[in-house]
């Protein structure tokens, strides 16, 4: 066993699995379902084929065993469960995975191994605006934290209207090793504002928010 986290909050559960097992290990132990076969099936790496079925792996840590089903998605590439008991986002970087389930409301999760390469490209995901509010503060955590919650509101959002730069603001914050920020999206719809909490894991960045501002049925 790897469940490395397992975090309960108000109306939902994260997990995290620190990925030790070769995809044959991983493969013994679980039973897929028909489209479950066909997608792992399509997976071209084994590197991909590793994070797929160790997020997988999370499920019943979270989810009741009756309450347990196999993992599809909607046209968006959205995953959730296919009896309609959970919403769900999962994420894989590095040696992790994460998968965050609520029974009632939309969710995100994303998890990033921290990495110098991100200074070469946020201006391509932070306006000129969130980077003069992080003033001098322009570390690899704050990037990070960012451009994770800023994935996290995508994957909440669920559809594929919206820009990380265009559509999604994240509220000025000092980085900590754990914390939550304020991320708010932007489009025709209007605007919402949403929490995400983050936090520090080795050299890599938890993130996850929850849609709690009204009730979501599949």
């Amino acid at each position: 066993m790897s469940l490395y986290l397992k975090k309960s909050i108000k109306d939902a559960s994260i997990g995290v699995w620190e990925i030790k097992e070769s995809v044959d290990e991983l493969y013994a132990q679980l039973t897929l379902s028909n489209d479950e076969e066909r997608i792992f099936s399509s997976l071209k790496t084994a590197t991909r084929k590793q994070h797929w079925l160790s997020y997988r792996m999370i499920l019943p840590y979270l989810v009741s065993e009756n309450e347990l089903s196999a993992i599809s998605y909607d046209v968006y590439g959205k995953p959730y469960l296919n009896n309609g008991v959970r919403h769900i986002s999962v994420s894989h970087s590095g040696k992790y995975s994460a998968l965050i389930a609520s029974p009632i409301h939309s969710v995100g999760v994303d998890i990033e191994r921290i990495e110098d390469k991100i200074e070469k490209v946020s201006h391509k995901f932070l306006t000129e605006m969130e980077l003069s509010e992080l003033g001098g503060d322009l570390s690899l955590d704050a990037l990070y934290i960012m451009w994770a919650a800023k994935e996290t509101l995508f994957k909440l959002h669920g559809k594929r209207d919206i820009l990380f730069k265009d559509h999604i603001y994240i509220a000025p914050f000092s980085p900590q090793k754990e914390g939550l920020i304020y991320g708010t999206i932007k489009n025709d719809d209007g605007e919402k504002m949403y929490t995400v909490h983050y936090q520090v894991i080795d050299d890599y960045i938890l993130s996850y928010a929850v849609d709690r501002s009204r009730f979501s049925y599949l």
